[in-house]
């Protein structure tokens, strides 16, 4: 046994305490926060540009709850923050963009446990702009159609405590307006801008729970699922297009706060034949609608709720314009251990194809 000598012990104390102090402390229940963001608009597609005339400036206003351990998740994901957070964004073009909106929820995660605490911060929810596409009183936004839109904001920050009520940070932020081609044009918005924030802690200070918890076996699980959607194609202002998708998904779970696998998705897109008759190129052929992709899965598990990150590729696809190569994003809120809601954006590349929502089943 290694002895430390008396007049060392205190340093060993505080060494050990600043280890792990600040996730043993009781933290306030909750905070407020002001954020201001400073950005451009990226340039994704050529046919963006045509918009882009200055910077963006973008006021958060953010509330937050802190989690102390109660549920399983909380503690495995080193005790995150939850809350929601509204967006007002000057887009740099008075004319022909206006001002955009946004309300979301997220979760904020604690990425190390320093006085310089690394955080990252995710939600999604509606956005809104204020001056779309329209035929004769503005033309020249070729990148969103609707006001009504879905946002998705991640933010890249550092945080540390000015006093014991009020924090400061500093970070990166990504912010991405998309109808999923509902309504053209969508070739959407994304904004990526430098922040700095205030944020006081208020409330009761609660005890942070540290329990052993149990390990989630690491086993195969097959899933189910069907979804559905709709999306418009070119020109501007035409039909509606239904999507159905139908999938099965192998899913392991690598540890406690996360999984992985692979999947099978057919989709039957009813505007694909259209698409294919557009460039000249009919198949005639009564598969043209449907679509068979090979993808593989991440999954970060947050309790009930999982947030997927898919890549996959058309093993077959009659229409080739936009690529082989898909992308989907969803969340998935467990009901019970067999029946799950899904919710989706299915995606090639940086460009949306459509919002998909449907139900799923673990057999």
């Amino acid at each position: 046994m290694i002895k430390v000598h008396h007049k060392y012990k205190l340093l060993v104390f505080l060494f050990f305490l600043f280890v792990n102090g600040f996730s043993q402390e009781p933290v306030p229940s909750y905070s407020i926060k002001e954020t201001y963001h400073l950005g451009a608009i990226l340039p994704h597609r050529s046919e963006v540009n045509e918009i882009i005339e200055g910077h963006t400036q973008a006021y958060e206003l953010s509330f937050y709850k802190a989690t102390t351990g109660k549920k399983p998740w909380q503690q495995i994901y080193n005790y995150p923050k939850i809350g929601i957070s509204a967006l007002a964004i000057n887009l740099g073009n008075e004319k022909e963009l206006g001002m955009g909106y946004g309300i979301f929820p997220f979760i904020e995660i604690p990425l190390n446990q320093r006085k310089i605490n690394w955080r990252l911060k995710f939600g999604y929810g509606l956005g809104y702009i204020e001056k779309p596409f329209d035929r004769e009183s503005n033309y020249k936004n070729i990148v969103i159609g609707s006001h009504i839109n879905a946002i998705i904001h991640g933010n890249m920050l550092w945080s540390f405590k000015v006093v014991d009520a009020v924090s400061a940070s500093a970070g990166l932020s990504l912010i991405h307006y998309s109808n999923a081609s509902f309504s053209r044009p969508n070739l959407g918005i994304n904004i990526v801008s430098f922040n700095a924030g205030l944020s006081y802690n208020f409330g009761a200070k609660q005890a942070i729970i540290v329990n052993t918890l149990e390990n989630r076996p690491h086993q195969w699980n097959k899933q189910l699922m069907v979804g559905f959607g709709v999306k418009e194609i070119p020109p501007v202002n035409g039909p509606k297009y239904f999507i159905s998708s139908y999938s099965f998904n192998l899913i392991k779970n690598r540890a406690e706060k996360s999984s992985y696998g692979f999947g099978v998705d057919l989709f039957y897109n009813s505007s694909l034949k259209d698409l294919i008759a557009l460039d000249s190129a009919n198949t005639n052929s009564n598969l043209d609608n449907f679509r068979l992709g090979i993808i593989g899965i991440y999954s970060f598990d947050f309790g009930r709720v999982s947030l997927l990150v898919e890549m996959g590729g058309y093993a077959f696809s009659n229409y080739k314009k936009n690529g082989m190569i898909y992308n989907r994003l969803s969340s998935r809120f467990h009901i019970n251990d067999k029946l799950f809601l899904n919710a989706g954006l299915v995606t090639h590349f940086v460009v949306a194809d459509f919002f998909e929502a449907g139900i799923g089943y673990k057999l």
